[in-house]
């Protein structure tokens, strides 16, 4: 079953409205960390349980792993929409389609799309790029385990079948950031612990070498069984870990969220914002951070944009720095002065769409303009009726 006239109709719009972010994308202060992040989700397993796998126990010997990893909660759905959007979003169970959606909250494929990345994710067993099926092929696809699905924000055609993926290896034309969703079997869910461990070990290596150089590939489960306390595994692999080395510090969904963000240079969104960068993971990392990220300042994208009534963008800061931010029209004018003294940490910067004199702005192009320190970032404003 595919997406209706209305869903297609809305990702031309939404492809449109991409055109126009090149206009309105946000600035960054820096390179990203990594080329390539691939994200692969196994299923309801606990760390104990999985990591003695054959082909686990050996990734785990040539990666990063954590062994205090915990999933947020149960069942799968509010795990996966944490995964992908720093948030439950108020789910709490596996309805199809789960209540109030589609959401509009920031998420990992809007961030991208707004900062001119790109994103793809292939699910085994999905029946066409795109789709809304429930579920499909004897529930070996079920949509509780792709988050994207049940977003508005975002392109729908970057949802497309596991098949793919070799294709677009192959063509050098992996995205930015991937998400692998392997099937109810090959997942674990329905089938055994080493039925997904050979499903790992004939599909993970192509990946980590797929990522290159600067690439991650992040191996994690949604919870455990219930039998340890929401104890997953998750493992980091590629040439930006370290090798053989299990960390102890504890990370959660959200911690996985706001690593992704810190290597493609994505300002934090929603729970992630509050999560402590990973400290003690990386391969000739500065000051316990991915190299290049040390004194990374950003500005996010602008939320709604183009906006009615008021307008927010959050501000990254790594370190207290002075902080001035206003709002000049298209001539280079300033029309807004927003605020300036010290500030630290995520920022939220916001423009109810009133003048210096108290009028209200003509409708029309503006710039929000940020000086934090020695960087200068700037992103564009669109005000609509």
């Amino acid at each position: 079953m595919l997406y209706p006239a209305p869903r297609a109709t809305l990702d031309r719009t939404l492809a449109a409205a991409m055109l126009l972010g090149a206009l309105i994308a946000p600035g960054r202060a820096r390179a990203r960390a990594a080329d390539h992040v691939i994200v692969v989700v196994m299923e309801n397993h606990a760390y104990d349980q999985v990591r003695s796998a054959p082909f686990t126990a050996s990734l785990i010997s040539q990666s990063t792993s954590f062994s205090q990893s915990y999933a947020l909660t149960h069942p799968s759905q509010p795990n996966y929409m944490m995964l992908w959007s720093a948030s439950a979003q108020g789910v709490t169970d596996n309805t199809c389609p789960p209540p109030l959606s589609p959401y509009v909250s920031e998420n990992l494929g809007h961030a991208c799309e707004a900062a001119g990345l790109t994103w793809k994710a292939y699910s085994e067993n999905l029946p066409a790029p795109g789709s809304s099926a429930c579920s499909a092929d004897a529930n070996l696809y079920t949509r509780k385990h792709d988050p994207w699905t049940h977003f508005s924000n975002l392109v729908h055609s970057n949802e497309v079948p596991y098949s793919q993926l070799a294709s677009d290896i192959g063509t050098h034309t992996l995205p930015d950031l991937a998400f692998v969703i392997p099937n109810n079997c090959n997942n674990t869910h329905d089938c055994t612990i080493l039925t997904g461990d050979t499903w790992l070990s004939n599909n993970l290596p192509a990946m980590i070498s797929a990522v290159g150089t600067r690439g991650l590939v992040i191996l994690t489960w949604d919870e455990d069984d219930g039998s340890a306390g929401n104890r997953i595994l998750t493992v980091f692999a590629g040439p930006l870990v370290k090798t053989n080395f299990i960390s102890a510090q504890h990370v959660t969904h959200y911690t996985v969220v706001r690593t992704i963000c810190d290597l493609l240079g994505l300002s934090p969104f929603n729970n992630a914002v509050n999560e402590t960068p990973l400290s003690d993971v990386w391969a000739g990392g500065a000051n316990g951070v991915p190299p290049g990220t040390a004194s990374r300042v950003t500005l996010g994208p602008a939320r709604p944009n183009p906006f009615r009534d008021q307008v927010s963008a959050t501000l990254g800061l790594p370190s207290e720095r002075h902080v001035e931010a206003a709002i000049y029209d298209s001539s280079g004018r300033r029309v807004r002065r927003l605020f300036a003294g010290q500030r630290s940490g995520a920022v939220e910067i916001t423009w109810d769409g009133s003048l210096d004199d108290g009028s209200r702005a003509a409708l029309g192009l503006y710039f929000l303009r940020v000086k934090a320190g020695s960087a200068r970032l700037e992103t564009k404003l669109v005000r609509i009726e």
